[in-house]
């Protein structure tokens, strides 16, 4: 009999030293060849936004780190998931507990074959303690799989924090953008007007006819409409990053928002990248770490099929009068095993095993369309930076060459060679040309804010 035991147990301890969880093999996602440079050639750190050297965009940042909405529900997203992993730690340990009563009761006299009082009081004042033997690692993989959902959820906080950081800096580049087209719209109704003046003239003398005369007068004021659309989209931007730093419209106003008149600096962007940028990227942890959690619940599930044994012990003291309560006679105590086991659950281990399974195979199919999400957020947002400096490049030669041809046209006006509606001309088509730059302008700096979060905050 001895023998059957120790054999028993030696199985139980040969079996529980085996890990029921599967062996999870998670590659460290690399950038593509082409992108890959083993000498680094630049790099910026995470705190990249205070490269532009702008103060206000420095001072809006740290201010939606502060206070913006989503932002501090995230946070508290991690505060769920830390107290649920302390949860899962404290499991690991005994479970204590104490109690007391006091009961009266009275017993039936039919059924009391002993004559006598059949009322009576009971003291009871006791301890008890469970603890779960950990054989199959259940407990041990409910806590690996706490961790590793804590760890997805700060990576869900980091991503929202990079998100909320490249949305901020968006609309402030944005808004630039908007307050120099506004700017030079105003200069075009100028324009306009004065050509619109012209023409009243040549209409009274009759060298041109009434169609040439209201071509003029709509040029006004489809650029007055034109105008007017961008007022509109200022205050709707302005509205949208008083969202995101957590302010009200009115506050925005209340404080003197105004953004500069200049774009920053566009900063230096490296040709090629080192090959483990992509583990700085807040999703790809987050889709590692929920695979591995679904991973370790696969071995929890598992686990079921097993014995499950716990030891239990109470102590304690118990009298029917209160005066005799604590003494060495009212003593009791017990201890022993107790052992569950599933004998027929109509498949319902297998089914949930197959659930966690299934869910491990989503799981891996999400984490490799996130790693190729990143590949190619980081591809097109390089290409896209270099198709724009070339685009740049080109219209800096069409500003040059639009500022000469203003400038000839005022000195051939002068002089008597051009009317004036060369030199108006000639002023248009050069502001024309300063709103194409300011496109290509923040188009350059939102690319490269694109490319920031692509990358996960900043590169090297």
């Amino acid at each position: 009999m001895k023998t059957n035991i120790s054999i028993l147990l030696a199985s139980i301890l040969l079996i529980s030293g085996c890990s029921l969880t599967p062996h999870l093999e998670v590659k460290s996602p690399e950038l593509p060849t082409e992108l890959i440079k083993s000498e680094t050639n630049s790099s910026i750190d995470a705190r990249w936004w205070n490269a532009y050297n702008d103060s206000l965009l420095n001072a809006l940042i740290e201010e939606a780190i502060r206070n913006n909405d989503d932002y501090k529900i995230a946070i508290s997203k991690l505060s769920e998931a830390e107290a649920l992993l302390g949860l899962n730690e404290s499991e690991r340990y005994p479970n204590v507990s104490g109690g007391t009563s006091i009961n009266r009761q009275k017993t039936s006299q039919e059924a009391n074959q002993i004559a006598g009082q059949n009322i009576y009081d009971t003291y009871q004042v006791s301890a008890s303690v469970k603890y779960e033997m950990d054989l199959w690692g259940k407990l041990k993989g409910l806590r690996d799989a706490a961790y590793s959902q804590y760890y997805a959820t700060a990576a869900d906080r980091d991503t929202v924090r990079l998100s909320l950081i490249a949305n901020v800096a968006e609309a402030y580049i944005n808004l630039i953008a908007i307050n120099q087209h506004i700017f030079l719209l105003e200069e075009k109704i100028k324009l306009y007007q004065d050509e619109f003046s012209y023409r009243k003239q040549q209409y009274r003398f009759g060298a041109i006819d009434s169609m040439t005369l209201e071509q003029a007068r709509v040029q006004v004021i489809e650029t007055k409409l034109l105008l007017e659309q961008y007022k509109e989209s200022k205050e709707l931007s302005e509205n949208a990053l008083a969202l995101l730093v957590g302010r009200t419209p009115k506050s925005m106003i209340d404080k003197g928002f105004i953004v500069k008149k200049d774009f920053p600096k566009p900063l230096n962007i490296p040709t090629f990248l080192s090959s483990e940028i992509l583990q700085q990227r807040p999703d790809i942890r987050s889709a590692e770490e929920h695979l591995r959690a679904i991973n370790f619940n696969i071995g929890v599930a598992r686990a079921a099929y097993f014995p499950s044994i716990s030891l239990t012990g109470n102590i304690g003291v118990e009298s029917s009068q209160l005066g005799n309560l604590f003494q060495n006679s009212a003593n009791f105590w017990g201890i022993g095993p107790s052992v569950s086991v599933p004998i027929f659950d109509f498949g319902r281990i297998d089914k949930q095993i197959k659930n966690v399974e299934a869910q491990k195979e989503t799981s891996e199919i999400v984490y490799a369309k996130t790693v190729k999400n990143a590949f190619n957020e980081i591809y097109d947002s390089l290409k896209k930076i270099e198709a724009t400096q070339k685009k740049f490049d080109f219209q800096e030669e069409v500003l040059i060459a639009n500022r000469k041809v203003a400038e000839l046209s005022n000195i051939r006006y002068s002089e008597g060679y051009v009317d004036y509606l060369n030199v108006i001309d000639a002023k248009n088509k050069l502001l024309s040309a300063e709103q194409n730059k300011i496109d290509l302008q923040a188009k350059m700096i939102i690319n490269q804010i694109t490319l920031y979060k692509a990358l996960g905050g900043g590169w090297k």
